[in-house]
């Protein structure tokens, strides 16, 4: 192989490589988290099952569910696809104005909602450190380096001081520290826990999978979920199959990102922000009562 088609193949990890995680994390981030494994039911399948996390507060699935007229209940999948077009969207733009009135108008959506500044923290985390701690339970040293994961946690703390969240950690480690803290002393089983996982996974595999293999698709979203997670919040167990699946289903996905030529350039809300057109205005993405 030539050296100009090798930086081709590789071109988004080259960058990577090169750029400096202090001033270019945004680029980092998007490069890594977007362009490198950013494969539609990869990330559809993450920030679902990051979604779970956040039900696991009792208080934060109650306030989702409400009473089963929760937009994640009624409409799991708009509900899904209209927050991977707000992330999509501030992962495109980073610190700049579209990002500002990006948050601006979360900052709105959750003010009609008795959410706290140690609930939005939590929701940041999962952003912030999730995709660091499944890299680490699923490839060890073979996953994220560690300048993609400081890249994603500068990109969504400075995300998060943009959505007006207060006393981010000032470093990865002490956020990590924080989230595992609060998950001991906060989570707690929940019906409505139980009920939102549940239209999760069902609104994932009814996407990726065919009818037959739904039911397989549904055992894998549950064994994508920290197994100490499930158990705390008492969320039915999968198959062991399925957590071999699971597994073995994402160490492929990295180990194919090592040796396959890195896609082109791409942004998420491309693919799950169709429904609004080829650049979706994030004025129109959300329900129109504005609903978290």
């Amino acid at each position: 192989m030539t050296a100009s088609k090798a930086g081709r193949w590789t071109w988004a990890r080259d960058q990577i490589q090169q750029l400096d995680v202090e001033h270019d994390y945004h680029r980092i981030a998007r490069l890594s988290f977007v362009v490198r494994y950013g494969t539609p039911m990869f990330l559809h399948g993450l920030f679902s099952v990051a979604f779970v996390y956040n039900v696991g507060m009792p208080a934060m699935a109650r306030i989702l569910h409400r009473g089963g007229r929760g937009p994640i209940l009624r409409d799991t999948r708009k509900r899904n696809f209209d927050s991977l077009v707000f992330f999509g969207e501030l992962y495109r733009h980073g610190d700049s104005e579209p990002s500002w009135r990006i948050a601006e108008r979360l900052v709105r959506i959750h003010a009609n909602f008795p959410i706290d500044n140690r609930m939005s923290l939590y929701t940041l985390a999962t952003l912030s450190c999730l995709p660091r701690r499944i890299s680490e339970d699923y490839l060890g040293e073979h996953g994220l380096s560690d300048k993609e994961c400081e890249a994603q946690y500068r990109f969504w703390r400075r995300m998060g001081e943009l959505m007006q969240v207060r006393d981010i950690p000032g470093s990865q480690e002490a956020f990590l520290d924080w989230m595992r803290r609060f998950e001991q002393e906060e989570f707690q089983p929940s019906p409505e826990c139980t009920e939102i996982t549940a239209a999760l996974a069902q609104e994932w595999s009814e996407y990726w999978f065919p009818a037959p293999l739904r039911r397989t698709g549904r055992g894998l979203f549950y064994a994508l979920i920290d197994p100490a997670l499930r158990r705390r919040l008492q969320l039915p167990e999968p198959h062991r199959l399925h957590c071999w699946l699971a597994r073995q289903g994402i160490r492929a996905l990295f180990f194919a990102k090592r040796w396959l030529p890195d896609p082109a350039d791409r942004q998420i809300s491309d693919y799950f922000g169709r429904a609004y057109g080829a650049r979706p205005d994030i004025r129109q993405v959300g329900y129109k009562a504005e609903s978290p």
